[in-house]
């Protein structure tokens, strides 16, 4: 497969002999997220088969120009549609084109292929059938997420505001009407010579559209999408709905026929070194312009990583790159597109970025059926980080900076950590300083964090629960004292240490975090109020983290609205500007004028902080640059 660019789009080509050509059309948001493993593997078993296939971003997703929030972009990503299949006619010389729609890629591709005409075939899996019901499924998602202690300090959005959200990923403005008025019996009669619809619900309404396109003369399957629970899961847990892709699969195969597709477009000649069995990386497209008139980002493939360079046109002299890897299972991309728009906004102000896949994750090679913890906390992940540091190194850019989320930020501060030309590392919602495998301790698994659970404790419902036995009190007691146990454990290990300079048990995060303060590294840390991390921390350095105060180097506060995953407009917005102002204020400007440990108060001022006790120490008197 290689990368390509078209109208502001980035995507993969998957290239093949065949003169059937594939075009999948992403699913919106989360679901793409999600989905991003099984459905570039679909894009290989179809090119397997014979036929090239093109998957891509529409404009304002993914690694795509634009910005969710402009204004137009359900027209444009149905124009993006019809330019990919310009695009893989033109690229590969096929004389058939089919579409594969995945949730509402499947409605945006059957509104595209009424729209262009001569497709051949039209796979819909899961498809929303009416906008109105999309925008009502999106409604509900947020509100479900809210109820969540992931979600418990987000801010809900009422049905009337000119946004709506789910999971960092949302629609704006006059799409939101534009959306919620299409509906595909209505808009669409006959989009293709051939249909195979999979569906998973409403199948009333399924019977209703396979009966209005065979009224059309269209030809049509149906079958049912049984695995698409397993599959419209969280990246690490979601499975590849095999049976399904391999029907179709076999179905695009046997779509075959005079027709040639009206897009209208000049043939052009099909590559005779294409290998549809080559997984591996193709050499990238030079310079693509996606940014603007400030910056510039392209592709590109080492030692089986795969990342996109964004470089600004005026760069900051003597400023270090930053380095954005996967949020646990999830793409280069981000929750949120965060990565993206950060990368981008730190572009215009002259700071070059790469934000890549680990080895096994999102669009690297080769690409592994199933995602676990303890291959995101290897210490291969970490090696991948390293080897995007010595490719921006090799780049031009002698010092570098992480951003990583959750896993990431564990990754992120271990390559810091071991990495020369590493100078810091920004964390969000670290878990945890050193990796023991996927099982917490006994007893704390899946338990929500000592705020959380403080907060529960005020609230009549919790304990109905308990009563009518459907939450364990002994369990979250059991799991409470054993996070005080630890705890205090390390007090008196550290006190020992401290007084007789006798160590009783091996202390492996502050050897780590000794091992950054010493080669001068940066690192901070930041938590939203509710985040399981937050006990992690406490434990590691006591509940006002004094313990932190002899790494004048490592900083730790609470931002407010920070959801772990920031899945909120909010939240990413706090999180990149802390980084940012942080950033700015250790390495780029002059630094500031260090204080011993005992020159600072012992108990800091105002900062960035939600309450007292979730306090920052680091080479700040408050914790907080400003």
């Amino acid at each position: 497969m290689r990368p390509v660019i078209f109208d502001g789009c980035f995507g993969w080509l998957h290239e093949a002999q065949g003169r059937h050509g594939v075009v999948l059309c992403n699913p919106f948001g989360y679901d793409a997220l999600c989905t991003h493993r099984g459905w570039r593997r679909l894009a290989e078993r179809i090119a397997m088969a014979g036929m090239p296939v093109l998957r891509f971003d529409y404009p304002g997703t993914g690694d795509s120009s634009g910005r969710e929030d402009e204004s137009g972009r359900v027209d444009a990503w149905l124009d993006s549609i019809v330019a990919a299949v310009r695009h893989l006619v033109q690229t590969t010389g096929v004389t058939q084109v089919s579409l594969c729609g995945l949730r509402l890629g499947a409605a945006l591709a059957t509104l595209a292929a009424e729209r262009i005409g001569g497709i051949d075939g039209l796979v819909l899996l899961s498809p929303p059938q009416s906008g109105r019901s999309y925008l009502r499924e999106l409604r509900a998602h947020r509100q479900s997420w809210m109820s969540t202690t992931a979600g418990m300090n987000a801010d809900p959005i009422p049905d009337t505001a000119n946004y709506i959200e789910a999971f960092g990923f949302g629609f704006h403005g006059d799409d939101i009407a534009q959306l919620g008025a299409y509906d595909l019996r209505a808009d669409t009669r006959a989009p293709a010579r051939r249909v195979l619809l999979l569906d998973s619900s409403d199948r009333a309404r399924g019977t209703a559209l396979v009966e209005h396109y065979t009224a059309n003369g269209v030809q049509v399957e149906r079958h049912a999408f049984d695995e698409a629970d397993r599959f419209f899961v969280e990246a690490l847990y979601s499975e590849e709905p095999v049976d399904a892709f391999a029907t179709v699969a076999a179905w695009l195969e046997k779509v075959t026929g005079a027709q040639a597709v009206s897009a209208d477009v000049p043939r052009g000649a099909h590559d005779a070194s294409a290998d549809a069995g080559a997984h591996a990386l193709h050499a990238e497209p030079s310079e693509l312009a996606l940014v603007g008139d400030k910056a510039s980002e392209r592709p590109v493939i080492f030692g089986g990583h795969f990342g996109i360079y964004c470089r600004p046109d005026v760069p900051r002299e003597g400023a270090p790159a930053v380095l954005f890897f996967n949020t646990g299972a999830s793409h280069h991309i981000g929750d949120g597109r965060i990565f993206v728009l950060f990368a981008r906004t730190l572009a215009s102000q002259g700071i070059a970025s790469l934000r890549m896949d680990l080895a096994g994750l999102g669009d690297s090679t080769p690409a592994v059926p199933a995602v676990t913890l303890d291959m995101i906390y290897s210490a291969d992940s970490c090696a991948g980080a390293m080897a995007g540091a010595d490719w921006l190194v090799e780049h031009g850019h002698p010092r570098v900076v992480t951003f990583g989320v959750c896993g990431g930020a564990f990754v992120g501060l271990h390559a810091c950590a071991a990495h020369p030309r590493i100078v810091g590392c920004f964390g969000v919602n670290l878990q945890k300083f050193i990796w023991d495998g996927e099982a917490r301790a006994p007893g704390t698994a899946g338990l929500a964090s000592t705020r959380v659970l403080r907060q529960s404790a005020l609230r009549l419902d919790k304990w109905m629960r308990v009563l009518r036995g459907e939450t364990s009190l002994m369990r979250v007691v059991r799991g409470l004292a054993q996070r005080a146990s630890r705890g205090l454990f390390l007090r008196v290990s550290d006190l020992i240490d401290n007084t007789t300079g006798l160590s009783i048990a091996p202390d492996e995060v502050r050897r780590l975090l000794r091992t950054l303060h010493d080669k001068g590294a940066e690192a901070r840390l930041v938590y939203g109020d509710f985040d399981l991390g937050l006990d992690e921390l406490k434990i590691q350095f006591g509940p006002r983290l004094r313990a932190l105060r002899r790494f004048s180097r490592v900083s730790a506060v609470t931002l407010p609205k920070l959801d772990h995953a920031l899945f909120t407009r909010p939240a990413r917005e706090v999180a990149m500007a802390d980084a940012q102002s942080w950033f700015f204020e250790r390495f780029v400007r002059a630094p500031a004028v260090e204080t011993s440990p005992d020159e600072r108060p012992a108990t800091p001022t105002a900062g960035r902080r939600s309450t007292g006790e979730h306090v920052a120490y680091g080479s700040y008197p408050d914790g907080a640059p400003q």
